[in-house]
Order: structure tokens, then C-alpha cells, then sequence
């Protein structure tokens, strides 16, 4: 059976615990793709402020580290947003010009 193009836009706290719970469930059934605006891999906002402050580090505040997205087959695109979507061709189109088709899109921004 044929994987489907799972396409996310945003790399936040909510959907990434999506992916972890579509990846429990169906490890098999999808090909992932991330497009995050920012530069790290996903983080606690939360605990933004103490960073902020210099309390804390970015690297504390990693709530999946790149190696997560490597070891569950997930196609990340950090810092890099995407800035059209193309419902009738089923694609995204980010700022430095890279394309993916999807089957499914969910919007986590």
C-alpha cells in the first residue's frame, strides 16, 4: 500500500504531539513532511520568557531534538516557511522555492 504525503505547516508543541500520536497509531501510513518558520526543532514556548532572561538555553527548552524527526522518517524544513498553499494542485510552495505534494495538510501554526 501506497504511504501518504502527510504535509505540516508550523513545527509548535500541538503539531508535533499530533505527529507523535498519528506515528503511535499508524506508523506506517504516512510520509511526513515539516515546514517550520523557525530556526529549532520543536520547542516549549511555555518556557520561552526564562530563556529570554537567560535563565534557561534554547537546547533546554527542546522538546524534540532533530534526531526525533531522523528516526520516525520526517522530512523537516526548518526556518524556512511556507508561503503558498495550492489546494487544487495539492502542494506547498515555501520561501526558498521547494514544492511537496500532500494527500493530507494540516495547518499548526
Amino acid at each position: 500500500m501506497r504511504k501518504l504525503k502527510l504535509v505540516m505547516v508550523g513545527n509548535g508543541m500541538a503539531g508535533v504531539r499530533t505527529l507523535e500520536e498519528l506515528i503511535k497509531l499508524s506508523p506506517d501510513m504516512y510520509d511526513i513532511t515539516v515546514f517550520g518558520a523557525e530556526p529549532h526543532p520543536n520547542y516549549n514556548r511555555i518556557l520561552l520568557s526564562p530563556v529570554l532572561a537567560g535563565e534557561m538555553t534554547i537546547q533546554d527548552i527542546i522538546l524534540n531534538e532533530r534526531q526525533w524527526y531522523i528516526d520516525n522518517n520526517i522530512e523537516l524544513h526548518l526556518g524556512n516557511r511556507i508561503t503558498k498553499i495550492d489546494r487544487r494542485g495539492r502542494k506547498v510552495i515555501a520561501a526558498d522555492g521547494t514544492e511537496r505534494e500532500y494527500d493530507r495538510l494540516l495547518i499548526a501554526t
